[in-house]
């Protein structure tokens, strides 16, 4: 099959729907599929040397850009011709899938990385017009509490949402602790918590400088940088945590098991999330995790059958209850052995990427199936 993955633009390289679908585009050519990968517009150069790849616009879009665009796109998909789109994040949902529909390419596959909620009031208009009308043949949801998210919409999109966890293929870091701590300039003895991910409102990095402030023999190392870098350095400045804190700042991508196997803990205080690579990188490496007590999370975290947890939650409203966990995971060995073992459990049995990509090619078949059944999208 001929398939085009498409995504809004290209950004940070450790962007975690940007992973998905690269990851999702490179399983999909092992298993015999033709793909390209399309960014919609480019904020930052990513290596994708070894996928097909296409930009439209380099830079944010202009607002010549956004008018120009539409054109672009419904030329290329005429010259490719397609089976089949994969897009994922709001701007490739909508307008991209409007245009690989009016170029009649047979197969428009959304998919939602983050909750509804999170998108702006306009492309949550459009998304559910499109959706209605019947424009997206399918629509996967990166988690079941994405998915719950679009439950006031109407019957038509509703029917047409399926749920693909995130899976990663985890390869560790062949250091020793030690030397990964060495490496990134970390203490040498003591415990160590790691978050991971951009420092942004979303990251709620506020809450845990605040909780980790009260607790002790313990340090934390934030791999990431952004938006609310130099925010967040000043309250831990603020908090006199100088000597406790390690801003690693942004790390290309295959550090990242080194910063997971120079810890002790993964912690993540997100406010939102679709499911997050982080958290389970952080449980194929057999770390014990911290999390805020959000549905996103506890669907990672929480087995779905038998309720037990391979994580510790908090409240995002309780900055003591990350006070008292931070701190346990710091002195019960015990806890911190029994919550790995779990999570390196649950991640192998719900979230492999053979499952991931079994499900994109399930939603691709099923469409494929149904796609002589469905009439074509109208407007209301």
């Amino acid at each position: 099959m001929k398939i085009i993955g498409m995504m809004s633009f290209m950004y940070h390289p450790s962007s975690g729907a940007q992973q998905a679908l690269m990851r999702l585009s490179r399983q999909l050519v092992l298993r015999g599929h033709s793909v390209e990968v399309w960014f919609l517009y480019r904020k930052v150069d990513v290596d994708t040397a070894d996928l097909r790849t296409r930009f439209f616009f380099d830079g944010n879009l202009s607002l010549r850009g956004i008018l120009v665009l539409p054109f672009r796109l419904l030329r290329a998909f005429r010259e490719a011709q397609p089976d089949a789109v994969i897009s994922f994040l709001p701007l490739a949902n909508t307008l991209g899938q409007f245009c690989a529909w009016l170029a009649s390419v047979r197969l428009r596959i959304a998919s939602h990385r983050a909750p509804a909620q999170t998108y702006s009031a306009p492309m949550r208009i459009v998304d559910k017009l499109l959706g209605a009308m019947g424009l997206y043949t399918a629509i996967i949801c990166v988690s079941g509490t994405v998915r719950q998210s679009f439950q006031d919409h109407p019957p038509n999109y509703r029917a047409r949402l399926h749920v693909v966890h995130n899976g990663i293929a985890w390869n560790p870091s062949s250091s020793t602790q030690l030397d990964a701590r060495r490496r990134l300039r970390l203490p040498q003895a003591g415990f160590v918590f790691v978050a991971v991910g951009r420092i942004c409102a979303q990251k709620n990095y506020s809450l845990l400088l605040e909780a980790f402030a009260r607790t002790t023999n313990s340090y934390l190392a934030i791999a990431g940088d952004g938006e609310q870098g130099s925010e967040v350095r000043a309250l831990a400045r603020r908090l006199n945590l100088e000597e406790r804190i390690f801003f690693l700042g942004h790390l290309e991508r295959e550090l990242v098991p080194d910063v997971l196997r120079a810890a002790d803990a993964f912690v993540s205080s997100s406010v939102f999330e679709g499911q997050s690579n982080a958290v389970l990188e952080a449980m194929h490496e057999g770390l014990p995790i911290l999390v805020s007590d959000i549905p996103e999370q506890r669907e990672t975290v929480v087995d779905e059958i038998t309720g037990e947890e391979a994580g510790l939650l908090a409240s995002l409203s309780d900055t003591a209850s990350w006070t008292i966990k931070l701190q346990r995971l710091t002195d019960d060995a015990e806890l911190r052995r029994r919550l790995a073992l779990s999570a390196q459990k649950m991640v192998a049995r719900r979230f492999t990427l053979d499952r991931m990509i079994d499900g994109f090619e399930q939603a691709l078949t099923s469409a494929h199936a149904q796609s002589g059944r469905h009439p074509e999208p109208h407007y209301p």
